[in-house]
């Protein structure tokens, strides 16, 4: 695999530039994995610590700080490609100026924050959350002025979906010059073992370098595959079983979102294989993965709560059932929230063991 992710110079292959944006993609994945992990406790603090209204205060300040997140995320993803993208286009024979729409693909990310502002604002409009409407005359007026700016937005993201598509395609599907070009000599590709040898063994050992980029390449590849198998085999499936009355309620809904929660696990016979390498005990790796714990336990919660909204007629959804969703936040929570953070912090602690200087990697 190449080596260097942000230089310029040179060329990269498309088989190279396929690792190298999946290595980025399993970055921001584990950031983002990280960062959610700490903004709930964080936000829960604040929320019981400085607002009277915990509940509201928690869900405002939780929205305001995923919003923030993924809208970074969006925006660092393309930008962090452009310096593979610049020498995969040098591979083609290309400029690098062409790498120009993964800018407007940052720029684009700039209005997810509308959607978030305008889902939130219809809920706690819906729940007589803003007595005084300031900026409106009316709900109405402001629900038409949020519906237009989100189908706006949703248009312009469709447009460029479809724009980056064929982009995207043209860069990955176009073979390289044959031969050395202005940009450099024709690009050696690395041997890299089979994908079970390289991603799925847990024996034998691995050194630090390809233990992280082999771990960001599983867990980019993880984060849709998981999910997908999820959402499209696990979900109906206990969606059968439930209207049997063999599987809990809200179970179906379980597994439509487990897929997204335990999707780090795919990086375990890596974790396996690092711990070998560094002279540590296997069980190390529950340390690892014990941020899972907590995520599992919210998982089963939030799934019980939408299996039993499932189960009631359109008119029993009132103001009652959204201040219990509310409640799950805050209610009596500090023990769950205690647990949360230990294990983020075993969590922390485990990652950086795997990151020693490697002692007798293979």
């Amino acid at each position: 695999m190449n080596d260097a992710i942000f230089t310029t110079r040179g060329r990269l292959t498309r088989r190279d530039y396929a690792l190298t944006i999946a290595e980025l993609c399993g970055g921001m994945s584990l950031c983002s994995f990280a960062a959610i992990s700490a903004l709930l406790p964080l936000t829960y603090l604040t929320a019981t610590a400085f607002f009277r209204e915990e509940s509201a205060a928690f869900w405002t300040l939780l929205i305001m700080g995923l919003a923030g997140l993924f809208t970074l995320s969006a925006i660092l993803l393309p930008l962090l490609a452009i310096p593979a993208t610049v020498r995969r286009l040098h591979d083609i024979g290309c400029g690098g100026w062409l790498a120009f729409p993964l800018i407007l693909a940052s720029l684009v990310a700039l209005g997810l924050p509308v959607l978030f502002f305008s889902f939130f604002a219809a809920l706690f409009e819906g729940m007589n959350r803003i007595p005084d409407l300031t900026m409106f005359d009316s709900p109405d007026e402001m629900g038409f002025i949020f519906g237009m700016l989100v189908s706006l937005y949703v248009a312009l993201c469709l447009i460029s979906f479809f724009i980056l598509s064929f982009y995207g395609a043209w860069i990955f599907l176009k073979k390289g010059a044959p031969a050395a070009n202005r940009y450099g000599e024709l690009p050696v590709e690395e041997a890299i073992p089979s994908v079970r040898a390289a991603f799925l063994s847990s024996t034998g050992t691995i050194a630090r370098r390809p233990f992280v980029l082999r771990t960001l390449i599983v867990l980019a590849a993880a984060g849709i595959i998981v999910p997908t198998v999820g959402q499209s085999v696990l979900s109906p499936f206990a969606a059968i079983l439930k209207s049997l009355g063999l599987a809990p309620i809200g179970s179906d809904f379980f597994a439509l979102i487990i897929g997204g929660t335990i999707y780090p696990l795919a990086a375990l016979p890596l974790v396996l294989r690092r711990l070998r390498s560094i002279g540590r005990s296997s069980w190390e790796a529950v340390m690892v993965f014990a941020m899972l714990l907590p995520n599992l336990i919210s998982t089963a919660e939030i799934s019980r709560f939408l299996g039993s909204l499932d189960m009631l007629e359109e008119d029993d959804i009132g103001a009652a059932v959204i201040e219990e969703f509310l409640s799950i936040g805050t209610t009596d929570d500090t023990a769950f929230i205690t647990l949360w953070v230990l294990c983020a912090v075993l969590s922390f602690v485990g990652a950086v063991r795997l990151l020693r200087a490697d002692t007798s990697a293979g």
